[in-house]
């Protein structure tokens, strides 16, 4: 008796003193090192040691865990497929059940895990999203999941399922793209996947998309957050292709603007402005977009748009901003196209005599030249334009005249120039 009761102690003994020799953090340290050497099968084994023993010890066994399991997961022939995504969707349940707190994703992990090796339903890996974006939706940075997951939302509506009504569809989208374009800003590696996303969440929904229904979203929402930036950005966004003179969105847009002003918000007083025919307003916001604009190119563009937009009204405006739209983006050939074109369309306006009036065809045809010059896909473009120019050529007494004034004609009204003659 009592040799069994000796032997029994010392088995319990020997138990528990191996249990104290694991040092969970040096076997973690391991299990990196084993991973960084691509030793994925003993990390494994020592990943199962660890789950073992050190289950509730450190969150970054786990974290190393998912990328061992995930690279086995990839790795596994297809009859072992099953088996190796269960156990990874085991290490994810059993990481949440130890730190309930923690901040990888894991629900996103395990339903985009099941949904592309085709081990659970899309019924089963909905409730997974649908779960991880009702309780952590910061966590929700994956985009391609995130269209998954509204996909089978709208897909649950046209199937009438969890009676869905196209209100509740409609925020669902708003919710979705501003998670969306959250992960953008936080993640700007993952710009064009978020792009990708947004686009094919459109296009799911683009037959509900028409201002009433974005109209009604909008202005249901507007009062619970009119201080959320995000959403007032997210839905000025959505109101400004098809509902920009809208009260609602010179309202979303007038307090974006006031609680954050961006190059974006500037953008789209000045759209709702122009819609609702206040020129004067629009081209200030313009303007202040565009000065608020860091993308070259895209503050060029809107300094060719206003100086497009004032072409005709005040020339002298244009010519201005044409040039500084040339200084932000010197590539593009259209700015002098449009200078070309306002000059000509100032023949009345900037003439006394026929020889000024050749003065300004002469000055047509510089800047078509320039614009050929600039881009070359504008080359026939501007010939055609310096072909109608060269209709009026100079005759032999205007020929005189030029070179008695040292061969250059004065321009004035907003031209203001002294035009050279070869």
């Amino acid at each position: 008796m009592k040799a069994t009761l000796f032997f029994l102690l010392s088995l319990l003994s020997f138990g528990l003193v191996y249990s104290q020799e694991i040092n969970c953090v040096e076997k973690q340290k391991e299990l990196s090192l084993l991973v960084s050497e691509n030793r994925y099968q003993e990390a494994t084994d020592l990943l199962t040691l660890l789950r073992k023993k050190c289950s509730s010890q450190n969150e970054d066994i786990y974290k190393t865990g998912v990328v061992i399991l995930q690279r086995n997961v990839e790795a596994a022939s297809e009859p072992n497929k099953a088996s190796t995504v269960s156990d990874l969707v085991k290490l994810l349940d059993q990481y949440d059940a130890n730190f309930p707190d923690n901040k990888n994703g894991n629900l996103i992990i395990k339903a985009m895990l099941l949904y592309d090796t085709k081990k659970a339903t899309d019924a089963e890996v909905f409730t997974i999203l649908n779960k991880a974006f009702t309780k952590s939706r910061e966590q929700f940075t994956h985009p391609n999941a995130l269209y998954i997951y509204f996909k089978m939302y709208n897909e649950n509506y046209k199937n009438k399922k969890d009676g869905i009504s196209l209100e509740q569809l409609l925020e669902k989208f708003n919710d979705v793209l501003l998670q969306i374009e959250k992960t953008k800003v936080a993640y700007p590696q993952k710009a064009t996947e978020c792009i990708n996303a947004s686009r094919a969440c459109k296009f799911l929904v683009k037959e509900f998309l028409v201002p009433e229904n974005l109209i009604a979203m909008v202005e249901k929402n507007y009062e619970a957050n009119n201080q959320n930036v995000a959403w007032l950005a997210n839905s000025a966004n959505l109101l400004s292709a098809k509902s920009a003179a809208s009260p609602i969105f010179g309202k979303v847009a007038t307090q974006l603007h006031q609680l954050e002003p961006t190059a974006a918000s500037a953008f789209h007083l000045a759209n709702f402005n122009l819609k609702n025919k206040n020129q004067k307003a629009a081209y200030q916001y313009f303007k202040e977009s565009a000065t608020l604009n860091t993308n070259p190119t895209e503050k060029a563009a809107i300094y060719f748009n206003l100086a497009t937009m004032l072409s005709s009204s005040d020339k002298e405006e244009a010519r201005k901003l044409i040039q500084l739209a040339a200084e932000n983006n010197p590539k593009n050939g259209a700015y002098f196209i449009l200078l070309a074109n306002m000059y000509v369309n100032s023949l009345t306006e900037c003439t006394t005599t026929e020889l000024e009036k050749k003065a300004i065809y002469q000055l047509a045809t510089q800047s078509a030249q320039k614009a050929a010059q600039t881009e070359s896909r504008l080359k026939k473009t501007a010939e055609q334009l310096i072909t109608g120019y060269n209709a009026s050529n100079l005759t032999n007494s205007e020929l005189d005249q030029i070179k008695k004034l040292g061969g250059k004609v004065k321009i004035g009204c907003w031209i203001n120039e002294s035009v050279q003659f070869n």
